[in-house]
């Protein structure tokens, strides 16, 4: 059989991440390393540290920390609520089902003993210093951020069940300004030593400095779970669905304990409640005209009056949906409230209407279904455990790799004492190189977002596609403001496997309900051949879980030796890797994919990725098996996937958290 694949970890190829993250004399910015991440948790820094707290499970968390449980009953409350509403509208919810019908978060998962959350990235932001209140400013240098994601691991019958979940936890903490001293001088303390070694020295100088130098206690925990999903059987033009619940919990000492309170969630409005008042509508309509230098910026902090303690954020073509555009909801896409501020043609918000999504794109659902991938911008390497099918190769999202860029030169400014240019991207935008105070874009890769020309009438300092690609719109939506397409090549000598094939238009619902929103299809823009075959390409439709549809041929026998790797030179711009089918579809059903996989999907020619060639919307990059012939040709490269596709990026076809043999 081609794919019985349970392989050492040895064999595995890990996600490549630019040395700037962690750079001997340079400020340290980030890790996502499996293996200093597990060496730090091992020094204490699990996310029981957060709670004050003992315990390695979520069981055990579940029992010792009152403050835990009132994170879980507060997600279990809103799952509560959003399945009632989805049930209102004729859309049930199951937790475990082999049905073609929605599919809720299990939330046994919090309290199992089989289950924890594992740190899968430290990052640290001395940039959000720019978003500190300025009752606080003077006294903060930034943040440091853990980041951990709900993961499972257990024996059952001699077989391993291990798998991550998506559903993370940020934990923030201060980065406090030393008495008598600098923002400067912390930068200086975050400069990565040379010479440190393994796992064990970096996680060892991560706990000394950088780590050290946070607030003891966090000042925040922050949740963004997926909470529902609707199969692309169900959708079958989205290609599936998702809801992602946000959330903010500042956290505070009471007696000696951790006690959490809601939290506002930063500049991101309460739709219902300014809908429903007036005057508080005109209110944040008279602070925003007042400030729209800040909001050219992007480092407005809007009053917490304005603001939401929980939002939904929602996927698929989460880039293009109403739902995900609060200030839209509010102010209708003209933002005709907003009129009267002259905006110039030189900065990047030109008009109202870029006003409104400039706004947008600062918020939490905004940001979060920018440049994202299904949901989230940290994702981590992978654990030893999991199924070699069950694999990412770049564990972090398109806006997570272009931001690294701009934080390099903000904590290079900060360590040499200079002013760091505080102008923040669109979320979409690509890296860019900052010798001065603004971005000179890089050339967006093939998939990633682009501005079409009509935009510039409204966002100026756009960016252009790279390698003969043009801007193309792939969902319309007309309650929204500006549509943004992805860089594609159509014609038909240069087709390649995993582009979208199909675009169309976004039809919101009424009521802003988007798990009842419509696609419709309107044009195929290429891969023409009537049906699947070794040489032309074909159109894969979304009821395969493909949203915008997927330019396909199947493998050869060159394909699948990955003859047209050369090492130093640029790669093709498809691979062959591995796709579904209906025994994909029965295993799923099975909800024991750990007992199926192998069998379950074959090999066909899917997008190249790589830790600096990434994925588009929708998609993420998938490692190969390491034990495929050839497999040395291409080594550092992935091939795009559709994000539920993996089951780690997905709520459902998991074990029953209940059951443990």
């Amino acid at each position: 059989m081609l794919l019985r694949l349970i392989l050492p970890l040895a064999a595995m190829i890990a996600a490549a991440a630019p040395a700037s993250a962690f750079e001997a004399g340079r400020p340290f910015l980030d890790t996502l390393d499996n293996a200093t991440l597990r060496a730090l948790e091992a020094r204490g820094f699990g996310m029981a540290r957060a709670f004050g707290v003992p315990g390695a499970t979520n069981a055990a968390l579940y029992q010792a920390s009152p403050a835990y449980r009132q994170v879980v009953e507060t997600v279990s409350a809103d799952v509560r609520e959003l399945r009632a509403d989805m049930a209102a509208t004729g859309r049930p919810l199951h937790e475990i089902t082999s049905a073609n019908a929605g599919r809720v978060f299990e939330l046994a998962w919090l309290s199992s003993p089989t289950a924890r959350f594992a740190l899968v990235g430290v990052v640290a932001r001395l940039d959000r210093r720019d978003f500190a209140a300025e009752s606080e400013r003077e006294a903060t240098c930034g943040e440091i951020r853990l980041l951990y994601r709900l993961a499972y691991s257990f024996q059952r019958d001699g077989r391993t069940y291990a798998s991550r979940m998506p559903f993370s936890v940020n934990v923030v903490h201060d980065l406090p300004k030393p008495p008598g001293g600098t923002c400067a001088d912390v930068a200086r303390g975050l400069v990565v030593p040379p010479r440190l070694g393994d796992a064990a020295a970096k996680a060892a100088w991560l706990a000394g400095d950088p780590l050290a130098a946070g607030s003891v206690r966090p000042k925040q925990i922050e949740i963004n779970a997926q909470i529902v999903r609707f199969p692309s059987g169900q959708e079958v033009a989205f290609g599936g669905q998702a809801a992602y619940l946000m959330r903010v919990f500042a956290v505070a000492a009471s007696e000696g304990a951790v006690a959490l309170t809601d939290k506002p969630l930063e500049n991101t409005p309460d739709v219902a409640r300014l809908r429903d008042d007036a005057a508080l509508r005109d209110d944040l309509v008279a602070f925003l005209k007042a400030r729209t230098g800040e909001v050219e910026q992007g480092v407005i902090r809007v009053p917490d009056r304005f603001l939401a303690t929980r939002v939904m954020s929602w996927s698929t073509y989460g880039s293009a949906r109403y739902g995900n555009r609060p200030y839209a909801q509010v102010f209708g896409k003209n933002g005709v409230a907003f009129a009267g501020p002259e905006f110039g043609s030189e900065g990047l918000v030109r008009s109202v209407r870029g006003f409104i999504e400039r706004l947008d794109g600062m918020t939490c659902q905004g940001c979060h279904q920018s440049g994202s991938t299904a949901g989230f911008h940290v994702i981590g390497e992978d654990e030893p455990g999991i199924s070699p099918l069950n694999r990412v190769l770049v564990g972090y999202s398109p806006h997570f790799h272009a931001e690294r860029s701009r934080r390099v030169a903000y904590a290079d400014a900060v360590a040499s004492g200079r002013d760091p240019a505080r102008f923040r991207p669109l979320p979409a935008a690509p890296p860019a190189d900052w010798a001065g105070n603004r971005p000179a874009y890089r050339q967006a890769t093939l998939g990633q977002a682009c501005l079409p020309a009509v935009t510039g009438r409204d966002i100026g300092q756009g960016w252009t596609c790279g390698g003969g690609a043009t801007c193309t719109v792939l969902a319309e939506n007309p309650s929204v403001g500006i549509d943004y397409g992805q860089c594609m090549i159509n014609e038909r000598s240069r087709e390649f496997s995993g582009q979208a094939c199909l675009a169309g238009r976004i039809e919101p619902s009424s009521g802003i309900r988007p798990w009842v929103d419509r696609f419709t299809v309107l044009t195929r823009l290429n891969a023409h051949a009537p049906r699947i075959n070794r040489v032309d390409h074909t159109c894969r439709p979304p009821v395969g879980g493909t949203p915008a549809g997927l330019a396909y041929r199947q493998c050869n026998d060159q394909d699948r030796r990955f003859a047209g790797f050369r090492p130093g030179q640029t790669p093709p711009d498809d691979i062959c890797g591995f796709a579904g089918g209906r025994a994909f579809d029965l295993c799923v059903a099975t909800n024991d994919f750990a007992g199926c996989l192998g069998g379950a999907i074959v090999r066909g020619m899917r997008a190249t990725c790589s830790a600096e060639r990434l994925c588009r919307e929708d998609f993420m990059c998938q490692a190969l098996p390491a034990n495929l012939p050839d497999i040395g040709r291409v080594a550092g490269l992935g091939y795009c996937s559709p994000t539920y596709f993996l089951f780690q990026m997905r709520l459902d076809g998991h074990p029953d958290p209940r059951r443990r043999s």
